[in-house]
């Protein structure tokens, strides 16, 4: 029983490092460090150059995501850190070049003895199939104990193939990170904590496809064999072996990773990450993507959260929203050139000229302008919500207007009143997109275009259903209230349970086809058995095969039952052969 004064904690405080107190100090890299020694198996001793790695922190973030510009930011430090890595190989290469050549200089000038032949074969017998780490120290340790003999192995520097597989492997993380995260979400963990490992799978990152064709044509070993050599040079770090059915643990170096943190709308770039930040543009503002685009448009209002281009939140996740920016201005002031000059649109100015008063857009429903009305292209959303200029008040508006319109559907041949829909249109206005806890913040303006999908989706499946029934929608004021969510009210909120019907049978869909495939296969085998069985009878009866041959088919090409009926099924058939 809790105590009187004890609070009830909240999902998000159970994962806090202060439940226990305030004064309690979590040091998250100490947990790390023992879990290591715990149940890892480290391989630091792969690593060909393992200063690159020390003082290696994890990356810390509360909601990370690997989005556009945080893999764009990852491979950048990747290309710079194997260019340094490289140079590092070469210099070692021409260390190991001078050594060699005095081991020829030795050999040249005095005559090996027995013993030395006989021992560096027998050396060569067990080691030639080691790494050249592993195969130089030995081999220096032999030069040492029994004169130059043996000459050591060159060390190989990292390919662009490899850049390749790491490409994939770095996507296939971000799809594990964006799943872990989105339960970081669910549960309101607010605090940085270092970014899970990585499960490296050689099966999976060879079956990657896109639009059907795979990403990468090469085998499970050329994989294991580049990821191997990632980890020679560092790129990867913490091994963690767990078995041969399951994947590796892996992190990749914090000196190379970047993640886009949803929580402080920043990038992640740790302190060590001195191969980024010498060459790296310094930019003011972390939380916007600067792309050079045709008129060179610098400030994007939702460039922050374009992380929900890849993984973006189902309409379920209505509780992620962002903070409302100011409103951009609409008119570009040009100066110089004449009268004549032609300036051509944008994209969010095109959008922007298409939004009508709200008295207007209700005067054009009632006249039924709309009535036949067919959809903007998502495409043209998507790209506004992701590269566009628009404010989130404008888009906002935008994306009531575009439902509206598609709206007006339900309305053929009737005639609500004028104020019934600007009724419905103040409202939504009001409270669609909005999100008041203290002060008033808007939706993300790529979580209003999918949104607007499910919104278009519901309209759709309530016109067909009052096509199916012949029942007359309630007017636009009555049909669009909030309040009306039961079944018996007619409204158009209680579509969003067939909505959630509709994700589940699309959730569900690959495994009912997968079980009706099984089914199939299953219909189709024991139909394919059961003409076996009976062609092999009808042969047994016109003396084409005796009954030992009979009974070991059946015994050895079918299942067991056909065996059990094998008896029955000769008495039954004789009658028909006059035996």
């Amino acid at each position: 029983m809790r105590p009187h004064n004890q609070q009830p904690q909240s999902i998000g405080n159970l994962f806090s490092g202060t439940i226990f107190g305030n004064n309690v100090d979590v040091d998250v890299n100490a947990k790390s460090k023992a879990k290591t020694r715990s149940n890892k198996k480290t391989r630091q001793d792969k690593q060909i150059i393992p200063a690159l790695s020390e003082n290696d922190t994890p990356v810390m973030a509360v909601h990370p995501f690997i989005d556009s510009s945080a893999f764009a930011a990852t491979m950048d430090n990747y290309r710079l850190y194997i260019a340094h890595y490289n140079e590092l190989i070469s210099k070692l290469n021409e260390e190991n070049e001078k050594y060699n050549a005095s081991v020829r200089r030795f050999r040249n000038e005095n005559a090996l003895n027995e013993v030395q032949i006989s021992f560096s074969r027998i050396f060569l017998a067990r080691n030639s199939a080691k790494k050249p780490k592993e195969y130089n120290q030995l081999v220096q340790d032999f030069n040492d104990e029994r004169g130059l003999v043996l000459e050591k192995k060159k060390f190989q520097t990292v390919k662009y193939a490899t850049e390749i597989v790491f490409q994939q492997i770095l996507y296939a993380y971000s799809v594990q990170l964006q799943k872990t995260t989105s339960e970081y979400i669910k549960l309101g963990i607010s605090e940085a904590t270092p970014v899970r490992q990585m499960e490296i799978n050689a099966h999976h990152i060879t079956n990657l496809q896109r639009n059907g064709v795979s990403s990468i044509s090469v085998t499970n070993k050329t994989i294991r064999a580049h990821r191997e050599r990632l980890e020679e040079a560092g790129v990867f770090t913490d091994y963690l072996f767990r078995g041969h059915k399951k994947g590796l643990k892996m992190n990749i170096s914090s000196q190379i990773l970047s993640v886009f943190d949803a929580k402080t709308q920043n990038i992640t770039i740790p302190e060590n990450q001195h191969f980024s930040l010498k060459k790296r543009k310094e930019c003011s503002d972390n939380n916007e993507v600067t792309r050079t685009l045709k008129r060179n448009i610098k400030n994007r209002e939702n460039g922050q959260a374009d992380f929900l281009g890849k993984g973006t939140p189902s309409a379920g996740f209505s509780f992620v929203f962002y903070k409302n920016t100011p409103k951009q201005g609409k008119d570009l002031q040009t100066t110089g050139g004449g009268e004549n000059v032609k300036i051509e649109k944008t994209l969010s100015e095109k959008l922007e000229s298409t939004i009508l008063p709200s008295q207007v857009l209700a005067e054009n429903l009632t006249i039924g302008q709309y009535n036949n009305y067919k959809r903007l292209d998502k495409r043209i959303l998507h790209k506004e919500a992701l590269h566009g200029t628009m404010s989130r008040e404008d888009f906002k508006t935008l994306i009531i207007q575009e439902f509206f319109k598609n709206a007006a559907k339900l309305y053929r041949g009737r005639t609500p009143y004028l104020g019934s829909w600007k009724k419905a249109i103040n409202s939504y206005e009001e409270k669609l997109f909005t999100v008041n806890n203290g002060t008033i913040s808007l939706y993300n303006k790529q979580l209003m275009v999918d949104k607007l999908d499910e919104m278009i989706w519901r309209i759709n499946t309530a016109n067909k259903w009052f096509l199916k029934t012949k029942i007359n929608p309630l007017f636009p004021s009555d049909y669009f209230d909030f309040t009306r969510t039961e079944k018996q009210e007619i409204g158009f909120e209680y579509t969003a349970k067939s909505w959630k019907n509709h994700l589940k049978y699309l959730e569900n869909k690959p495994k009912l086809a997968k079980s009706a495939v099984k089914k199939s296969t299953i219909r189709k085998t024991q139909i394919n058995n059961s003409k076996k069985f009976d062609a092999k009878i009808n042969a047994f009866f016109k003396n084409r095969i005796e009954l030992p041959e009979l009974i070991d088919y059946v015994n050895e090409n079918l299942p067991a039952n056909y065996l059990q009926a094998l008896s029955d099924r000769l008495l039954k058939v004789s009658t028909n052969y006059n035996c």
